[in-house]
């Protein structure tokens, strides 16, 4: 329990971030030698603020941490146990302590794809996530993704719903769940899979947390799908993780004309493998047999989604529907794209969700439903 209490207290160093314990264990070897020394003066790269934090060695903070920890009945794996994910362990940063909620997976002995993309997505984009996550789930694949509305929940859900496994990687600590309308997700990954954090117990969700995040979501798969985004998607920085530390980057090809599409668009032109279905990512792992329990044919994505549903409506509510066709929108940028006025918006946008056609999501957002 002890070394654990030192991980806890390392980590949680003013400074002392992922690259600054890669330094010092190529000094100290262990993670008690750090603890025990009194002199970090022959550190490269330690500034005296983050010295003067490695010579309190009070382990209050920790010991609050680990209780934490065990009342939120939360796993906590450190960077030398034997639970450590040793795919992890190879990327350039590791995280050095994991808090895990669920159960401790084994995936080093499963294929992992990690499933990202736009928080804003189109119906084509939820429909392709969809079908090709069910598709995994059901070759056997653990799915790893941010949990982040759109693509990241598409994915997870659709895993879940064929009674396959997913990972979830969070940017704050185990005990707050951010989207807050993911609870229920969260409950449901965990019952067969996990959620999986680098931050201790009330820590909260902040901006930078996230690309932290998506570096952890790459380490852990072997590949990365991309399934739309735009050109300056956080799904980018994570099929860049990827393609840093060795991984496989997949991507979904469609309209040039999409802005949801650049970014997706923009990797397959820099060498991510164009994918119509789970089967082209089967392929490229053929080890992957050996854990697979069944497989799936695997259908040819059509490039429009089923319109026959919107049929009865009048030609206002179509354009509505066109619009979100193409991502989630808010109330003013539907009016703006239509130049109608809000109030004409909101009144079709409150009939098209009593007839089940689209989801108020927070922040007046509005999204098709599948």
């Amino acid at each position: 329990m002890e070394h654990i209490l030192y991980w806890l207290w390392l980590t949680t160093k003013y400074g002392v971030t992922p690259s600054k314990i890669k330094v010092l264990l190529e000094y100290f070897k262990t993670v008690e030698e750090i603890y025990f020394s009194k002199n970090f003066n022959n550190i490269y790269g330690l500034s005296d603020k983050i010295k003067s934090s490695l010579a309190d060695k009070d382990l209050s903070k920790a010991e609050k941490i680990l209780e934490q920890t065990a009342k939120l009945n939360q796993k906590i794996l450190v960077y030398d146990s034997e639970s450590y994910p040793q795919i992890l362990k190879n990327i350039s940063s590791p995280p050095y302590v994991l808090y895990v909620q669920g159960k401790v997976l084994e995936l080093d002995k499963v294929l992992t794809i990690g499933v990202v993309g736009t928080r804003n997505s189109s119906e084509y984009g939820r429909v392709v996530t969809d079908r090709i996550c069910r598709e995994l789930a059901q070759y056997g694949v653990v799915t790893v993704g941010g949990l982040a509305r759109g693509i990241d929940t598409v994915g997870a859900w659709a895993t879940l719903d064929v009674g396959g496994v997913a990972v979830g990687v969070v940017g704050s600590g185990l005990d707050i769940v951010y989207p807050s309308e993911n609870v229920e997700l969260v409950k449901a990954i965990t019952e067969k899979g996990c959620i999986i954090s680098e931050y201790a117990p009330g820590t909260p969700p902040v901006r930078n947390h996230f690309p932290a995040r998506n570096r952890i979501i790459a380490g852990l798969s072997r590949g990365i799908l991309v399934t739309e985004a735009p050109e300056k998607s956080g799904a980018l920085i994570t099929a860049k993780y990827a393609l840093e530390n060795d991984r496989d980057v997949f991507a979904v090809p469609r309209n040039i004309t999409d802005t949801n599409s650049l970014g997706t668009n923009k990797i397959i032109q820099q060498g991510a493998k164009l994918i119509n279905g789970a089967a082209d990512i089967i392929s490229e792992y053929p080890y992957a047999e050996k854990v697979i329990p069944k497989k799936v044919k695997s259908e040819p994505i059509q490039k429009t989604v089923d319109d026959s549903k919107y049929s009865k409506l009048n030609e206002f509510e179509k354009q509505i529907i066109d619009i979100l066709k193409k991502s989630d929108m808010q109330i003013d940028e539907i009016s703006r794209e239509l130049k109608r006025n809000v109030s004409e918006i909101n009144t079709k946008l409150i009939m098209l969700e009593v007839k089940g056609l689209v989801k108020k999501l927070p922040g007046s957002k509005y999204q098709l439903k599948l």
